[in-house]
């Protein structure tokens, strides 16, 4: 999808295939995107947020997948969606550009799943500038103390930002996540309202 202003309601998106290795079920690749109420179901690489400058918003959708399944360099907020996790990996896989300042946003989420204990990270770095921040999430006993992983590479722990505000759930564990991870405080996450993070476009308004 690469049309700017492109929009999809109560729609599934599946790949099919099964757990076969990387297999997108949707390459969104538009700036000004938003999907309402939508499914994207698959296992590695559910849905591909293609392009640095893109702006895509998520609201009351289900996405579901195993490893690095929300992934890309798009600025994505993901607003009131559940994910579902599945076998064992890695919920982001952001590239977000070292000039884009914000990546990744979920907002008011629910990561749910069938995973095992300790079998999930909620992000690792696919290119070194990453950014993600759950903001308000529910965080189940799937998700590792740690929270997030560098990909194998020390110096993505200087580059990549991951934060988070007020997660709960079993799954919330700050005092033992990364040294390299964020805690937001209340002044920071005043930072972290649509029409700032989508660079003045509120997809909110109609």
């Amino acid at each position: 999808m690469y049309g700017e202003g492109f929009s999809a309601e109560n729609i599934t998106f599946e790949n099919s295939s099964g757990p076969v290795g990387q297999a997108v079920a949707v390459w969104a690749g538009g700036d000004k995107l938003i999907f309402t109420n939508c499914r994207f179901l698959g296992f590695q690489d559910t849905l591909y947020t293609y392009g640095g400058n893109n702006r895509q918003y998520y609201k009351n959708c289900y996405i579901e997948g195993t490893v690095d399944f929300i992934f890309g360099a798009s600025t994505a907020w993901f607003e009131s969606c559940t994910i579902f996790c599945k076998k064992a990996g890695y919920i982001t896989a952001a590239s977000t550009a070292d000039t884009t300042k914000f990546g990744y946003v979920l907002n008011k989420c629910k990561i749910k799943g069938d995973a095992p204990a300790n079998s999930f990270y909620l992000g690792r770095p696919w290119r070194s500038y990453a950014k993600v921040a759950y903001l308000n999430c529910e965080l189940p006993d799937f998700i590792r103390p740690e929270g997030w992983n560098n990909w194998g590479k020390e110096s993505n722990e200087k580059t990549a930002y991951y934060a988070e505000y007020k997660s709960t759930g079993k799954g919330a564990d700050p005092k033992n996540r990364t040294n390299w991870s964020h805690q937001l405080t209340d002044h920071e996450y005043k930072d972290y309202i649509l029409e700032n993070v989508f660079r003045g476009w509120d997809p909110e308004v109609k």
